[in-house]
């Protein structure tokens, strides 16, 4: 099966530098559609949507291949193989920056660069020493949710996590992106999620990694990014003054303005 139709790859816009996109979870591509057209100018802007969301081919799924980020991440190196022959761009947001990472650790020569939004590489609390802003228990309650109720439980997160109650018309956005993935995939994808620990792979990132993060995240606090900052080789942390986990749908604007600064200040290092 292609690539191009497994995980719908779009491809888009004009340059030399391939840009892609990765969605997190519960989204899929049209997450980034605020987003995509002020790249497309000046760059190749690739999308695409993970096994078993949005219009990717669910029957591509693999339980022992998709159970963890891993797998995830050997999709994420075949776009990329099928989209460009030279090394990219990821913009990989919440559990995508953490298959960039992975991706980048089995093929580094694949990356220019990565910048990460709001990612993590592990979400739930761990004793004193990590807080990584959810707890266990709730996870695994919000998990059986997905599936016994899957409307309660997406009218329940959507607020909590885009957390702009002035706005409700993009909680009601996220509300219908959770709904459209199949409840079964949704799950599995959010267990491959929430009880990641790829904390010990940090060190291993040997490209350049920029973190964009909002000053407010139930998902990813602030304690995660500075856990991450003493750990990966080469990164650069952004603080946006955005609230909530999903600042493409919430300050796109911010958003674009952080990306394009990170692809400016890494391509003028990486020329010096």
């Amino acid at each position: 099966m292609s690539v191009l139709i497994r995980n719908r790859v779009t491809i888009r816009g004009r340059g030399d530098h391939t840009l892609v996109f990765a969605h997190g979870f519960g989204c899929d591509q049209m997450v980034w559609e605020d987003v995509l057209p002020a790249f497309e100018n000046n760059y190749r802007v690739v999308a695409f949507d993970h096994l078993g969301c949005g219009r990717s081919d669910r029957r591509a799924y693999r339980a022992d291949r998709h159970g963890s980020l891993r797998g995830y991440a050997l999709d994420l190196l075949d776009v990329i193989d099928a989209v460009s022959d030279q090394p990219v761009t990821l913009v990989g947001h919440s559990v995508s920056g953490m298959i960039g990472f992975l991706a980048a650790i089995l093929l580094p020569d694949r990356f220019r660069h990565i910048i990460a939004v709001g990612p993590s590489p592990r979400y739930t609390n761990d004793g004193e020493h990590y807080v990584g802003g959810l707890d266990k228990d709730a996870v695994l309650a919000m998990l059986d949710r997905i599936e016994t109720d899957t409307e309660a439980w997406a009218s329940d997160l959507a607020p909590l996590v885009m957390e702009n109650s002035h706005r409700p018309e993009l909680t009601e956005r996220l509300i219908r992106s959770f709904l459209a993935t199949d409840p079964v995939l949704l799950r599995r994808f959010a267990e491959a999620t929430f009880l990641c620990d790829y904390r010990s792979e940090l060190s291993k990132v040997s490209v350049p990694v920029d973190i964009l993060y909002t000053i407010s995240d139930a998902v990813v606090p602030v304690s995660v990014v500075s856990y991450m900052a003493k750990r990966l080789p080469d990164v650069h942390c952004t603080a946006l003054q955005a609230h909530g986990h999903y600042p493409q749908l919430s300050a796109p604007g911010e958003l674009i303005q952080a990306i394009e600064q990170s692809l400016l200040t890494r391509r003028d290092t990486s020329a010096r």
